[in-house]
């Protein structure tokens, strides 16, 4: 799997939202079936815990609930790559190893969430790739160069996401599905229904308490279909 890596600075989509570590772990889970990989990747609070104590992402706690610990989107966007590439079946010692060779050499905080190209066939290898300096590298290898002409066919933009427009482009938002979107610095980055602000557990909390597909639509100005 392979990315651009140039991040702006402590500002913009990867330093907004709070994502509590419970929510990361659910998100994810509820999403893996969108992953191309052919391996389950089961997910709990205790995987992405561990991912955190190992330095892919920091944490912080909010002490008004009982400490419990959360990330922002840069995190968020860090375990779904991880998530994706043991999904490919890259050995998670192979992943830490291309996270930090590529942290160091970029001075990025979170080197996997900007995109330039993306391995979306589990089958090229179980590696890292990573464009460095205009040359695509085998980040999980410390950076040994590949054969660029061998994988140009089989690498493509991360899907489900959208992009700064900038050169450096980096994730700004998520398409967990069709219609919902997570966009960090819309509603601290709960997942919404797309083009609103309007978050989705609101829209099941009506439904729970009985009210109709179209009395809920009409409450919220939306159509049916986006309910």
């Amino acid at each position: 799997m392979a990315y651009s890596l140039e991040i702006e600075g402590r500002a913009g989509a990867m330093w907004s939202g709070l994502f509590y570590l419970d929510e990361v772990s659910r998100l994810l889970d509820v999403t893996n079936g969108r992953f191309r990989g052919d391996y389950e990747v089961a997910m709990n609070v205790q995987k992405t815990s561990a991912w955190s104590r190992r330095g892919f992402y920091p944490l912080d706690s909010n002490e008004f609930e009982r400490n419990r610990k959360f990330t922002n989107f840069g995190g968020l966007i860090t375990s779904r790559m991880i998530a994706l590439l043991l999904s490919y079946g890259v050995q998670i010692g192979r992943i830490a190893q291309a996270h930090d060779y590529l942290k160091d050499e970029t001075g990025q905080s979170y080197p996997f969430v900007s995109r330039k190209f993306w391995v979306e066939s589990p089958d090229v290898s179980r590696e890292v790739y990573a464009e460095l300096d205009r040359m695509i590298v085998t980040a999980s290898r410390l950076g040994q160069l590949t054969f660029t002409e061998l994988l140009y066919g089989q690498l493509s933009s991360p899907r489900d996401m959208e992009f700064d427009d900038s050169p450096r482009e980096y994730a700004r938002t998520w398409h967990l599905s069709t219609g919902i979107l997570i966009d960090p610095q819309i509603q601290s980055g709960v997942p919404c229904v797309a083009g609103t602000r309007t978050p989705t557990h609101v829209l099941r909390g009506c439904f729970e308490s009985g009210d109709s597909l179209e009395v809920i639509a009409d409450g919220y100005r939306l159509e049916e279909s986006q309910v």
